[in-house]
This record gives structure tokens, sequence and C-alpha cells, in this order.
């Protein structure tokens, strides 16, 4: 296969002839040449496309880790097992989007297990554009994805991104669904991924639920999270890096409509809204549920409910132009 090679004045662009020689090579006078100069032109034209691409800075893309939970089932305060997942919508508009910019994603969970899809989420309604032909559209990427394939899933474990070394991502996302709640707030290598991030001004987006995840990064998230649970005063330890950040989450108010229609009665041990701002975060409602709301803080990105996630993912790509 031809390829651009690189010299100490610039780009050598090697041409094949059909004698098997190549544009650097002398061809001597008894050789017979058999390739036609529109042939040759044609190739060179090719080659040069080839080359210049290579060498573009669009061409240079960006390693997005995008983290998702292993949870297909919170057990919830009565004693109701409810059915959960990633929410369609909110991982997979960011996914083509992402894609769609000529990123590099890895799909990674604690435990590297196939996800499962929010049975509720399967539907136009939650998208920000409602049609069927978008609905179909992000369907089908996700069905070729085979993210939730048992057998083929490209998911990988929090411990196999320590071993490549989360130095070699330059994003994070974490869509939501209830799914987070029940392994991506205590999670100790997930604390120290995005304790990195952080450090390193990297784009942090989550949306919805996710932004739950960011208590992995506290201290002592374990106690914390436990208290909420008992429903006790929970505190903070002192170090968390997101003290103070601006930031949003499924609201307080959006909860008490899923507690109504998608819980069973039941109801969650605690809400995002409340323990985000327990734990230090300055909360910000936007002024109607349902509707997108984004709070950009430095490098961290997050968006209130699943009309948010094509803003979260807009916002992320443009901290990743800068």
């Amino acid at each position: 296969m031809c390829s651009a090679i690189k010299s100490g004045h610039g780009y050598i662009i090697p041409i094949n002839f059909n004698n098997g020689g190549v544009g650097r090579t002398l061809v001597t006078e008894a050789q017979s040449i058999t390739l036609s100069f529109e042939d040759t032109m044609m190739k060179f034209k090719k080659l040069l496309a080839v080359a210049t691409l290579a060498i573009s800075p669009v061409a240079i893309a960006d390693n997005i880790l995008v983290v998702m939970s292993d949870v297909s089932q919170l057990t919830l305060k009565g004693g109701y097992d409810y059915k959960t997942g990633v929410y369609l919508n909110e991982l997979m508009e960011p996914v083509k989007m992402f894609m769609d910019a000529g990123h590099t994603l890895t799909f990674a969970s604690p435990t590297g297990q196939a996800p499962t899809m929010d049975p509720v989420s399967d539907t136009p309604g939650h998208f920000l554009d409602e049609s069927e032909n978008n609905y179909k559209a992000h369907r089908t990427l996700f069905d070729k994805l085979k993210l939730t394939d048992k057998q083929h899933s490209p998911v990988v474990s929090f411990s196999r991104i320590e071993q490549i070394g989360i130095e070699n991502f330059d994003a994070v996302f974490v869509p939501g669904g209830h799914a987070p709640l029940g392994d991506l707030v205590a999670n100790d290598q997930l604390g120290d991924f995005l304790r990195h991030f952080n450090a390193e001004s990297k784009p942090t987006g989550l949306v919805c639920h996710g932004p739950v995840a960011l208590l992995s990064a506290l201290p002592n998230s374990d106690e914390f999270e436990a208290q909420m649970k008992a429903g006790k005063n929970a505190e903070p330890a002192n170090g968390w890096v997101y003290d103070g950040y601006n930031m949003t989450t499924f609201s307080n108010s959006e909860e008490a409509v899923a507690t109504q229609y998608y819980l069973g009665g039941d109801e969650l041990y605690y809400w995002p809204q409340d323990a985000l701002t327990k734990a230090g975060g300055n909360y910000s409602q936007g002024s109607k549920d349902w509707h997108p709301h984004i709070v950009v803080d430095r490098e961290l990105i997050t968006g209130q409910n699943n009309k948010s996630s094509t803003g979260v993912a807009r916002e992320l790509l443009n901290l990743l132009d800068k």
C-alpha cells in the first residue's frame, strides 16, 4: 500500500507504477512503461488527498472515554426491584455527535459488562428531536455498536482503562438513567479517573442522573453514600475537587414525577440534586423542567435531564476544540 513518507523537506508521495516500481525509482529507457499519463495523475491526486488528510489538524482525533453503569436493576427504598440501565438518547445523541466529529470512543463500565438499556428510554419522545427518523438513526447506530450484546460488546472494565492509562484520554462523558446510582456513586477507580480529568482540565460531561458519578471523587464517597441512603445528614470530607462548582443534575421536581410514573410507587433512597448539593456543588435548575438546561464551569459540563444530552455533547466538543 502506498503511503506518504515524511522527509526533511516535507512529505514525499510515492507513485506505484504498473511494473511494480515507485515514483521515486528511476525508470530506464529499456523498461516498458504502460502506465498512462492520465492514470499517473489520477493516482497522484488520490495519494495527495490522503497525505493532506493525514497531516491535517482536522484529522487528529481525540480519545473520549464513555462511562456507563453495569446496573440493570435497583432495589428501591420500599423493596421494589426497578429495572433500569443507560438511557438510549442520553448515550446515543452524544455518541453520534462525537463519532460524526471524528473522535475515537472507548466504552467502559466498572466490570466491563455489556450494559442494559433502560426499557422506558427506547422511544422517540425522550430525544430532543422527537421525530421517528431521528430515533431510528440513533437506534440503528446503537445496534451497530453492539453495546448491549453480551458476546460482542466493546465495553471494557475500569481495570482495563487503568492498564491503557487514563492519561491517554482527552475527555470523559457519563450518560444517565437511574443506573449510575447503583455503582458509580462510590467507585474508587472512577474517582481516580475524575480527579485526573479535573487536574488536567480535560472536558468532563455528564447528563441527567450521570452527574452523581462526580461523588466518586469524594475522599469519603463510601461513607457519604451510606449516610445519604440512611437519611442521615451526610457530611462530605474536605478535598472534593468539584466543591463549589456550578452544576446541574436531574431536579427534585423532575424526580418527583419519575417516582410517580416510573418507580412503581416506590422511591429512591436519595435524589441526585440533594446529594450533589450536600457534597458542596452549587446546584442550578432550569426555568422549565423537561427542557434543556446545561451548566458549564471550567472543564465540567452537566445537563439537567434527557433533553440536555445534545447540549452537553456540543459543549464538550467546543472545549475539545479550544
